[in-house]
């Protein structure tokens, strides 16, 4: 398996070399050559199999022979071991054929540890393999950053430092990153928004004076790690729900794009999707796109579902890729218009293509907080704020027929506030995490410089003269 990058698709890189490098050296995203395929009679197998069993046998068609097989179902017992839940993933039957598929069982409570677990082992032996040391960076709009660091803490062979929007992520967001007591750890808070932190996030990878400086990595979904352990769980849930010969909707709270691309990769390779819905909040970017076939760049909008407070989604441009034909040279003049001028237009026949895969749904604060109460009421199951969109996203649609599952991507208790708003009702912390609030809490605050912000990177690394 050979991977390209979306802006030069002569590339050829192994998954090792995609993994460590993150970034391909271009700035482009690394995408497969070729996609591997499911057939049905694999997809029927699943059944049979637990969580562990399917992450093996989907990744292994993306890592191939570069790990072997012993070593690659070591690699995920392990990553799994921590998981709350025996199952790893629970898929609620909600009756009227709807599913709720929770994510949010792992060490940091989000949807981002089903992936980040295995994706921080990955590196460690890959790193031990080939006797290296890197510099992670990345950038949070909340879940990605704890989910990073939980991976990553007291690996020797890597050093991370997460930058989050200084005070636009929630409370118990922020400590499951700052209490983190781990001496290759660094939480940097941006005085911007996650925006802001993925430009310099994107900046320090092709800095040329910090490339001989540093042996950077990405863990956020820009990793096309991430997007592979990303759709295990698609591919699990369809095969634990008892339901014959039927196409499956997907309802997926969406910010950066690289949780609903997962599903659309999971399609492409044989799971049987009708429709991915892009649920967005007030930062409706994607929304518009899906509808409308534009992008128009705004400034971001602070909402109670902060992790979906994007304006330009990084994993946008894997899916432009395949819009284009895996046209490089399209992509880059296209994203070249976006960057420079806050805008893109696709036209008619694009928009249909978009459609294929797509529906998106734009939810208020408002209509939040009101299926919050609502699903409540109905089914005595508390959502966060990012799942409640999905839900409110699917009911907007007023879709039928169809078996719909809605991703619940965070544990409600990271957001007490908005939970106590909507349903009059204190919401605690599950008991191993509910030290968090008694933590002392460890972070530097930079303000939206990036030479401040780069010279704190060199100041602080233990890695930098080790390139």
């Amino acid at each position: 398996m050979y991977y390209e990058s979306t802006r030069n698709n002569k590339l050829k890189k192994k998954f090792s070399e995609v993994l460590l490098l993150g970034l391909a050296e271009d700035g482009g995203l690394f995408i497969p050559k070729k996609w591997p395929k499911v057939s049905k009679k694999e997809l029927s197998k699943f059944k049979n199999m637990n969580y562990q069993q399917i992450a093996f046998y989907i990744s292994k068609k993306f890592i191939e022979n570069e790990i072997n097989d012993k070593d690659l179902k070591k690699i995920i017992r392990k990553s799994f071991k921590n998981f709350s839940k025996k199952s790893i993933a629970t898929c609620k039957d909600l009756g009227n054929n709807k599913w709720l598929l929770e994510l949010f069982h792992g060490p940091t409570l989000a949807f981002k540890d089903y992936a980040l677990q295995v994706v921080g082992n990955l590196f460690e032996y890959v790193l031990k393999k080939e006797k290296k040391k890197i510099t992670i960076i990345g950038a949070t709009s909340g879940d990605t950053g704890s989910a990073a660091i939980d991976a990553c803490k007291n690996k020797s062979t890597m050093e991370l430092f997460i930058f989050h929007p200084y005070k636009k992520v929630s409370n118990i967001q922020r400590r499951l990153m700052t209490t983190v007591k781990s001496e290759n750890i660094h939480n940097i808070a941006i005085k911007g928004n996650f925006d802001d932190c993925q430009k310099i996030v994107k900046k320090l990878f092709v800095d040329e004076d910090l490339k001989n400086k540093f042996y950077f990595s990405a863990i956020n979904s820009i990793n096309w790690a991430r997007i592979l352990f990303q759709i295990i769980y698609y591919f699990y849930c369809v095969s634990k729900i008892n339901v014959k010969n039927e196409k499956f909707i997907f309802s997926v709270p969406s910010g950066n794009f690289g949780n609903v691309y997962s599903g659309y990769v999971a399609k492409k390779i044989g799971l049987p999707i009708d429709k991915l819905i892009i649920a967005t909040n007030e930062n409706d970017v994607l929304s518009t796109f899906t509808n409308k076939g534009y992008i128009k760049l705004k400034s971001v909008k602070q909402t109670i579902s902060p992790s979906m407070d994007i304006q330009l989604p990084s994993n946008l441009e894997r899916f432009i890729y395949d819009l284009f034909g895996k046209n490089d040279k399209l992509v880059i003049d296209q994203l070249g218009k976006l960057y420079k001028n806050k805008r893109l237009l696709v036209n008619k026949n694009k928009i249909r293509q978009i459609q294929n895969h797509f529906k998106s749904s734009r939810v208020n604060e408002k209509n939040t907080l009101l299926t919050i109460r609502e699903f409540f009421y109905k089914n005595k199951i508390i959502l966060d704020p990012h799942t409640a969109v999905g839900v409110a996203a699917v009911r907007k649609k007023e879709i039928k027929n169809k078996p719909v599952v809605y991703i619940s991507t965070a544990h409600p208790a990271k957001f007490p506030e908005t939970i106590f708003k909507a349903i009059k009702k204190k919401i605690t912390l599950p008991k191993k995490h509910k030290s968090l609030l008694k933590l002392k809490e460890n972070y530097k605050i930079i303000n939206l410089n990036y030479n401040k912000i780069k010279n704190y990177l060199i100041k602080e690394s233990r890695f930098v003269e080790n390139v």
